[in-house]
């Protein structure tokens, strides 16, 4: 078994996703191109790879994957008999089934599979699977609605570096630019639902995910902002951010 890179470990978002592939460049496609479509739409979540069906139920249990991506054609089971399995335990579970035919669709659709990825893997093969897999992803997406210009404007919440409020307007600093807005300091810390979000001053709240450093007066977020602590309350904070880098490494060992 192969654990992949988590995206958005600390959201609190449930979703996660198996490949179960014994090819390791079309596993590796795949990955790429749910990581994009995470990254485009805000979505969050982590991704299992798995070599073979037994190793892949070895881990399964119902409520453990929202999506499994699983090639028919396995060394051992197959992924037809693992999806059987995956079924009666789980009949929840989004089954994306991926081959180099279309010949077992039939066995597929009786399996409700959401959909089918035909190798070679294209762009627009994924694309349109990860479409059948919307219910999925739009459970798991969360996000801040926030009025703008006379209009509303969902930020997801992995884009989030960090929130400043000057003269009543908060400015909410993404890799993408910058949103102003006239929601309250109070209103946004309770959208955000906490960590990894942390008011460290009266005018700012951070995403501890994008924390680089921690200096003696600031946090350094990545891309070279400095945003300050509070003098009431510095040594807790600080002390909660070291908790939270200590979790997220603990976590990715």
């Amino acid at each position: 078994m192969v654990t992949f890179p988590t995206i958005g470990r600390k959201w609190g978002i449930a979703m996660r996703i198996a490949i179960c592939e014994d090819n390791a460049h079309d596993a590796a496609e795949i990955r790429s191109y749910l990581e994009q479509h995470f990254e485009r739409n805000g979505f969050a979540g982590e991704i299992m790879t798995y070599e073979t069906g037994e190793a892949l139920l070895v881990s399964f249990s119902p409520g453990v994957y929202d999506i499994v991506f699983l090639d028919i054609y396995l060394p051992g089971i197959s992924g037809i008999d693992a999806a059987r399995k995956i079924r009666a335990a789980d009949p929840d579970c989004t089954i994306v089934f991926i081959t180099v035919d279309a010949a077992h669709m039939p066995s597929g659709f009786a399996l409700r599979a959401a959909s089918y990825v035909v190798k070679p893997i294209t762009s627009e093969q994924m694309e349109t699977a990860l479409l059948q897999c919307r219910r999925v992803f739009m459970k798991n997406a969360r996000y801040i609605e926030v009025k703008t210009g006379g209009q509303s404007v969902k930020i997801p919440l992995i884009k989030i570096l960090y929130i400043e409020i000057r003269d009543k307007a908060a400015s909410v600093y993404t890799p993408d630019g910058v949103v102003k807005t006239y929601t309250s300091m109070d209103e946004l810390e309770h959208m955000l639902g906490g960590s990894p979000f942390m008011r460290c001053h009266r005018s700012y709240i951070i995403n501890m995910n994008y924390v680089d450093d921690v200096l003696e007066n600031d946090f350094l977020i990545r891309g070279g902002a400095r945003v300050p602590i509070r003098k009431n309350g510095m040594k807790e904070i600080r002390r909660t951010v070291g908790s939270f880098f200590s979790e997220r490494l603990f976590e990715e060992v």
